[in-house]
């Protein structure tokens, strides 16, 4: 068990030195010799360049910008992948994530909303939770990922680490073991931060970490999500949550042949207009598509439509 763990030390500290993405982005697994210490790491990862495909993506306007094909785990089209931006709610890809991960934690765990649910950020998403109510952890991460909660997500971070400063802790932790090495968290919900950011290959990389958990899956791809507890006083309580995905809600077609699989939106003046998502072809072929900062939410879902309609040209 200790030489694994000095084994697993080492590597960590050998990936790291060689991915620096606020330095160079683009010296990401470069290495050319076939055994490598990265290829396990890296085996089931599309590494893309910086920019690619750049005569595909003139009218993208999203400031950042990648397509992975999750099938063949190739990357096809990338802008600015390796640039620092302000991730907004799909932060809480992250957050979902570590609740997920923790074997503490079940679906059918009761919380109570403490004071932690307090927001005060003026526009912030909100699931209406009041301190008292009684719900479920699923129902929590319903909340969190179909409705994008900010008070569930302050919620799973009281309940999973015991504090809001403890769980970002496992967040920065767990980016790093990903090799997401260009994000740092400061809160679990994805309000406007400056030492709050990510990268869109590091979003990939989160994203494509989740993907493992059927329950993720499920979460990340509800339309519309009802949700019956009871209040402080013991009462019923009936709150429904529709994904604040367009594509899922009928306010964005996707290109035809397109399904969705698993997404996350988000949206901040800081951010922009932000969107993670997998997305299944007719085929059966997988595609991640990660466009940050789009100017606004229209423009984000014709970007995203944009990368999806280009995956055939560039395969």
């Amino acid at each position: 068990m200790i030489c694994g763990v000095l084994a697993y030390r080492e590597f960590g500290m050998r990936f790291s030195k060689r991915y620096a993405a606020a330095e160079d982005g683009t010296a990401l697994l470069k290495s050319t010799n076939p055994s490598s210490v990265l290829v396990p790491f890296a085996a089931d990862l599309a590494v893309p360049e910086a920019e690619s495909g750049s005569e595909y993506l003139t009218d993208v306007r999203a400031e950042g910008v990648l397509l992975i094909d999750g099938t063949n785990k190739k990357s096809l089209l990338s802008h600015n992948a390796y640039t620092r931006m302000n991730p907004a709610s799909t932060t809480k890809i992250m957050t979902c994530l570590i609740a997920l991960e923790d074997p503490e934690i079940h679906m059918d765990d009761l919380w109570t909303a403490g004071p932690e649910i307090v927001v005060s950020e003026p526009g912030a998403s909100m699931g209406g939770f009041q301190q008292g109510d009684q719900l479920t952890a699923e129902q929590v991460l319903y909340c969190l990922m179909v409705r994008s909660g900010a008070d569930a997500a302050n919620m799973v971070a009281t309940r999973v680490a015991g504090s809001e400063e403890a769980f970002v802790e496992r967040m920065n932790r767990r980016a790093k073991e990903l090799g997401a090495t260009g994000t740092h968290f400061t809160n679990s919900h994805g309000l406007t931060d400056p030492d709050h950011y990510t990268t869109p290959y590091d979003l990939y990389l989160i994203l494509h970490e989740a993907m493992k958990y059927p329950e993720f899956r499920k979460l990340a791809s509800e339309k519309l999500y009802v949700a019956d507890y009871v209040d402080a006083s013991g009462q019923a309580v009936q709150k429904k949550w529709f994904s604040t995905n367009y594509y899922l809600v009928g306010k964005a077609k996707l290109p035809t042949g397109f399904s969705v699989v698993a997404a996350k939106t988000g949206t901040t003046l800081a951010a922009g207009a932000c969107l993670a998502q997998l997305s299944a072809s007719e085929s059966g072929r997988e595609y991640y598509s990660i466009v940050l900062k789009s100017p606004n939410h229209d423009t984000l879902y014709q970007d995203t439509s944009l990368l999806l309609q280009k995956s055939a040209q560039v395969h």
